[in-house]
């Protein structure tokens, strides 16, 4: 349910409510309008910037005994405010209808508008502050599931028969061709199969950590394809600290080596480049693909759960905090990233 109608609802009623009570007593409706006017939008403008405003930023802070006071504060000097301010006008309406005009003062107007402000703002807020905890739990429980799923996606793909056989094979091939290099490649996969296996269920880890996997990763894809490929890595190598969830960026490179174009009369080619600037990531994947028809935007649906797991961390891990743009054209497919990281 949203919150500001609920407001402009209780507006209303209190509006009408204090047109009625002073029309009754005998004034003229364009004086009663107006004081209802005064009576409401005052106490309606004080509950929108308690709600939509100060109400989150401290909920993030998790200060909410601080908010309660800045809460009062603010409906006391409201209440001192208008009332101070809109005192001629109530002096003239009091005098119209009632015998004894000296009843109205700021000590005997005051005490009932700050309680109804008071009662009115702090009933929208504990409304409000439920539905924000409510979504927080939400967001949570997905983040959760979503990190469950990755994380049986990715076991998944360390127990793959196939893959443990293709890279055992490649192993054995090099052992007779370059037993030195088949020796970096057993030590790279080995770093590999370490971090899937100990760093993966972290929540969070080292920014070059995930980049000496993903740089691994290229090594060992690299010689497994016997360098086949054109392969251009731009990794920026003055990084600051700052942490990351595990395989956030690898689906994207193992993306790019399963759907790589295989010609026989032309280059194949993945470019990888990763940069920080002023606390934000921009990692950038391309890789050339077989001729078809272009997209400008392709559907994460039609590029395996890999993409689709990483488009759902993404949006929960950091909501309003990156961009991420999968385009296909006719020759090739490019990912573009940006995350905005705290830097420690």
């Amino acid at each position: 349910m949203k919150t500001w109608p609920v407001i402009l609802i209780i507006w209303a009623v209190d509006m009408v409510l204090t047109f009625l009570q002073v029309r009754v007593q005998g004034l003229p409706d364009g004086e009663a309008l107006q004081l209802g006017l005064i009576e409401s939008i005052p106490g309606t403008l004080c509950t929108f910037l308690l709600c939509y405003w100060l109400l989150p930023f401290f909920i993030k802070r998790r200060k909410m005994f601080l908010f309660a006071l800045l809460v009062v504060f603010i409906c006391l000097l409201t209440s001192l405010i208008m009332v101070y301010l809109s005192l001629p006008v109530f002096c003239n309406s009091v005098r119209k209808v009632m015998a004894a005009p000296q009843m109205c003062g700021l000590q005997t107007m005051f005490p009932g508008y700050f309680i109804g402000i008071l009662f009115t703002s702090g009933t929208i807020c504990g409304i409000r502050f439920y539905q924000e905890y409510a979504k927080t739990m939400i967001d949570h429980e997905k983040l959760r599931t979503t990190h469950l799923e990755a994380e049986l996606t990715q076991l998944r793909d360390q127990l793959n028969p196939h893959f443990m056989f293709n890279m055992m094979n490649s192993i054995h091939v090099m052992i007779e061709r370059d037993a030195s290099q088949a020796a970096d490649m057993v030590l790279e996969f080995s770093d590999m199969l370490r971090y899937q296996l100990y760093d993966a269920s972290k929540s969070a880890i080292p920014l070059q950590q995930e980049v000496l996997y993903l740089q691994n990763y290229v090594n060992v894809e690299n010689k497994r394809r016997c360098n086949e490929l054109k392969v251009a890595c731009n990794w920026d190598s003055h990084l600051p600290l700052c942490y990351i969830p595990p395989l956030i960026l690898t689906p994207f490179v193992e993306n790019a080596y399963k759907h790589v174009s295989q010609f026989t009369d032309q280059s194949n080619f993945i470019r990888i480049d990763l940069s920080m600037e002023d606390g934000t990531l921009f990692f950038i994947v391309k890789n050339s693909k077989e001729r078809g028809p272009s997209a400008t935007e392709v559907p994460s649906s039609s590029k395996g759960i890999g993409l689709a797991n990483v488009r759902k961390r993404l949006a929960l891990l950091y909501p309003d905090r990156h961009l991420l743009t999968i385009a296909e054209t006719a020759d090739q497919f490019v990912v573009y990233l940006e995350i905005k990281i705290n830097v420690i």
